[in-house]
């Protein structure tokens, strides 16, 4: 089934469908955020079970369109991420500012930054220099001193602008997701002190156009939103009790957040080191970062339909990938689910009775050859603690592209996300 816009409110469950977006608001591509989920789910589950009085919690804000579909509906929305860089995009996109004493501050910032010939080596981490060429590291030091002299209610902006220069700036392959190069691609231009310069002006230009589009809606509902601080969906602690959870969990074994915002968490000061930002990285679900005498030793989570993939991954019956590398998919398959499945009941526990629970997710993913219904797995668990499934639809994945380094004889592309409501 093909729609023009948005999903239609009569949908059958079950169906499959693929959609022709109409363009959206600025406000979403605001900010970088590998795989973002796109609006008109959240939109379409909002207006089919969702009354404007009602109170909605989004656990994996990532970029924020959850958040920006409550708002637009006009009502109560509390939100967390783990990730640093997440939470800087959700709240700038989630405060006003005076956009035009912005852009004059932002030209202050550029004005003193081109006169400004060097600055203090603030920033350390691993391979620095291969990744930033040394012009590249002078003038983003720069423009760091300059962006802290700046009005400090302003700096959320000029942080987000500085974010996204720190990637263009990069010797990053151009539309890469992970810090890797391509081997066929040998020639990295040289970068100039006033390319970095032309670069956060370009970015502070598309920021301050996207935030005027958006706060005439902001406007109307600043009262109504709010910021779970330090705390990660598996556990965090609330003492409220929400209408409805919406949101869209991470992909099991496809994108490592982390490693994917790893150059602006360091430049931005979000992590101290390298540790830091590994420590930061264990928080994940899904993390890779296991001790290894827990690689070693078969776990099972009692899902026994799961407990056998995870033992095919781990056994290497459809695929034997280099050593430990079963192991190792198994084990971070199994703390996946096991944190899903905290995630589920930290979440239950925060709802209404009849509260609602709605999640998209790829599909199906395969791991070491291994296919892993993610989506239907995931709800028999939500089953296991109270909730059950009353609706669910497949939306075709189009142009979804994850540029990322990857063994595609053991991974495929994930082709379809599911959307799953579950009820309390």
């Amino acid at each position: 089934l093909f729609y023009q816009g948005d999903i239609p409110l009569d949908l059958k469950s079950g169906s499959t469908i693929a959609l022709n977006r109409e363009l959206p608001l600025k406000i979403y591509s605001l900010g970088f955020q590998p795989a973002k989920s796109i609006p008109e789910i959240p939109r379409w589950f909002l207006h089919k079970y969702i009354n404007q009085s009602a109170h909605i919690l989004e656990p994996f804000a990532g970029s924020g369109t959850t958040i920006i579909e409550s708002i637009k509906y006009k009502t109560l929305i509390d939100w967390l991420d783990y990730n640093p860089l997440s939470q800087l995009n959700c709240q700038v996109k989630t405060t006003i500012f005076d956009l035009l004493e912005t852009l004059k501050q932002g030209n202050i910032i550029i004005n003193k930054s081109q006169q400004q010939k060097t600055s203090l080596q603030t920033i350390k981490f691993k391979n620095k220099d291969f990744w930033f060429q040394k012009e590249v590291q002078n003038a983003l030091e720069i423009l760091r001193e300059n962006i802290l002299a700046s009005p400090s209610n302003l700096q959320p902006i000029f942080w987000l602008v500085f974010s996204l220069t720190v990637r263009k700036s990069s010797d990053m392959n151009e539309g890469m997701i992970l810090a890797a190069k391509r081997s066929h691609i040998k020639e990295i231009p040289i970068k100039t002190k006033d390319d970095v310069f032309t670069y956060f002006k370009y970015y502070l230009d598309k920021t301050i156009e996207s935030l005027a589009e958006w706060q005439p809606f902001l406007e109307k509902n600043t009262s109504k939103i709010e910021q779970i601080t330090s705390q990660l969906a598996q556990n965090f602690i609330s003492d409220k009790k929400y209408d409805a959870v919406i949101t869209s969990p991470p992909y099991i074994n496809a994108i490592d957040y982390i490693w994917a915002c790893k150059f602006e968490l360091h430049w931005l000061g979000m992590v101290k080191n390298d540790q830091d930002r590994l420590n930061l990285y264990s928080q994940e679900i899904g993390t890779e970062r296991i001790p290894k005498p827990q690689i070693k030793e078969l776990k099972k989570i009692g899902n026994k339909r799961l407990d056998q993939l995870i033992e095919d991954i781990y056994l290497g019956k459809n695929y034997q990938a280099s050593p430990g590398q079963n192991q190792l998919r198994a084990t971070v398959t199994y703390q996946y689910f096991m944190d899903m499945k905290q995630h589920f009941i930290n979440c239950f526990n925060h709802l209404k009775p009849e509260g609602y629970y709605c999640f998209t997710i790829g599909n199906t993913s395969t791991i070491c050859g291994v296919e892993i219904p993610v989506a239907s797995i995931l709800t028999e668990i939500a089953s296991e603690i109270g909730f059950h499934e009353i609706f669910n639809f497949h939306l075709l994945l189009k142009n979804r592209k994850l540029n990322i380094p990857r063994n595609v004889s053991w991974a495929k592309t994930i082709k379809y996300d599911t959307t799953i409501i579950l009820q309390k």
